[in-house]
């Protein structure tokens, strides 16, 4: 999602994923100023047909099931298996650069209590960085990383849609409303029919019929509807993408108590800061930063009962990033202190190191944040020796390094990474190292990397492609090449 990451995060690539879009729509290949947490997804719980047994609400382990089985990278063969076995389609968009996608892969998609919806579904996960994934996200729009989908394998239609993190209690639940949907257990008249039409508008990137259907939605409901907070948080989403700051930051203003869920909370209110930020400085801006703050700080007092260490990260970071920006530098400071507390025990805990890199991201920022950069450095460089195959852990050492001045080895760590990376996220990558060579007075190696870079973005395909990016790349090859921009 992207949540705006200023400060620090924006020196460290390519944060997390999902949170609050700015009224522009985002692409894989933002900086981590871009994404990070889950996105203002939903707190909806298993409401409908009980596709998968017993469970405990909570997200109690099944362990008698093993956890599923995801085809990986092949989204031809998902549909067509889902459509010769008369199932449902889950799709997981994700990316390894994004921290909620490894929190939701190594915390929540593992549960086995979701192993029983296997008997209705096929689950597939997409790299979206990957050549592979171009076609997909050229039909399925996505702002926020991760973005599960549900698609009905014999048209190729979105049923549900649900951009960023999730319990497993919400998960389920999303999952077996959108079977009822597909099932056509739920008829025009019921309120899921209409949100599902939501999704599929949100999906397609026609954010203003999905609030035409939201608007048709909450006539149909009350409060009491269980998937209304999915229905607030897709409504504060679609005003953000549409350009509507000022009906988002009204909205989210009047909603932002009534979320509940384990990551949803904490991303509403961080899209509600987004859209306020945006707005000249007025009561409606105040009213949003100052309902924002208090629901954050209620959060962070007390944690959402099945949020994982990650949402509870992304809630202390969110609100160390408004007490900054506000001038509370000490408020900031604690906030990254006890946000480091909860990383650095989670990530000791953790049965590997792919699962403990699921914190890579949060720890360096944090690190950064309190001067404590030799500490990043140290961890950043024991990952890339655990993990030699991953271009993140170079990536985000590159970024320490760089604000540490070290700019030889920033640039060597840089130089790793993008060997190891593709698409979009390589492209990044190799803006950075441009920007390391500026730095250092290299001009021939910069015009190079920027020409890489520039025919980068011009072989992605149209659903990888971001024409503002590829456009800024031009402008900065123009620039150190002393000629005008090509239009």
């Amino acid at each position: 999602m992207a949540r705006p990451r200023r400060l620090l995060a924006a020196l460290l690539f390519a944060a997390g994923c999902g949170g609050a879009p700015p009224p522009a729509p985002n692409t894989p290949n933002t900086t981590e100023g871009g994404p990070t947490n889950g996105a203002a997804a939903t707190s909806a719980a298993a409401t409908s047909s009980d596709l998968s047994g017993p469970s405990s609400a909570a997200g109690g382990k099944d362990t008698s099931a093993p956890p599923l089985v995801f085809i990986e990278d092949d989204l031809d063969g998902a549909m067509a298996r889902a459509r010769a076995e008369k199932k449902a389609l889950f799709v997981d968009a994700w990316a390894p650069w994004c921290h909620t996608c490894l929190s939701m892969k190594n915390y929540v998609l593992v549960d086995p209590a979701l192993r029983p919806l296997a008997d209705r579904v096929i689950f597939a996960a997409l790299d979206t960085d990957r050549p592979s994934s171009a076609a997909f996200l050229e039909r399925y729009k996505m702002s926020f990383w991760p973005t599960f989908f549900m698609i009905d394998p014999a048209k190729g239609d979105v049923v549900a849609y649900w951009p960023g993190a999730a319990s497993v209690r919400e998960m389920r639940g999303f999952i077996e409303d959108a079977v009822r949907v597909l099932d056509a257990s739920a008829p025009p008249s019921d309120p899921l029919y209409t949100l599902s039409r939501a999704s599929a508008a949100r999906a397609a990137g026609d954010h203003h019929k999905a609030l035409a259907l939201y608007d048709e939605l909450f006539a149909k409901v009350d409060a009491r509807w269980p998937r209304r907070d999915d229905a607030l948080a897709g409504k504060l989403s679609a005003l953000a993408g549409s350009g509507d700051v000022d009906g988002c930051a009204r909205f989210g203003a009047a909603h932002v108590d009534e979320i509940r869920g384990a990551a949803a909370p904490a991303d509403f209110a961080s899209v509600l800061l987004s859209c306020a930020s945006r707005l000249a400085k007025s009561s409606t801006q105040e009213l949003a930063r100052r309902k924002a703050m208090a629901r954050l700080e209620a959060l962070v007092a007390s944690p959402p009962p099945e949020s994982t260490v990650d949402d509870r990260a992304d809630a202390l970071a969110i609100l160390a990033d408004v007490k900054s920006e506000l001038g509370d530098a000490e408020g900031a400071r604690a906030a990254h202190e006890k946000r480091l507390v909860l990383m650095e025990k989670a990530a000791a805990e953790a049965k590997t190191p792919e699962i403990a890199a699921t914190y890579d991201y949060g720890r360096a920022v944090s690190y950064m944040a309190l001067g404590r950069n030799e500490q990043a450095v140290r961890m950043l460089e024991q990952r890339e020796r655990e993990m030699p195959k991953s271009y993140d852990a170079p990536a985000r050492l590159s970024s320490v390094l760089a604000r540490m001045g070290r700019m030889e080895a920033a640039l060597a760590a840089n130089g790793r990474a993008v060997a190891l990376s593709y698409g979009p996220r390589r492209l990044a990558y190799l803006k950075q190292r441009a920007g390391l060579q500026a730095k250092m007075g290299d001009k021939p190696g910069q015009i190079a990397t920027l020409r890489e870079e520039v025919a980068g973005h011009e072989a992605l395909g149209p659903g990888q492609r971001n024409e503002a990016a590829l456009m800024d790349a031009r402008r900065r090859l123009a620039e150190a090449l002393g000629a005008a921009p090509k239009r």
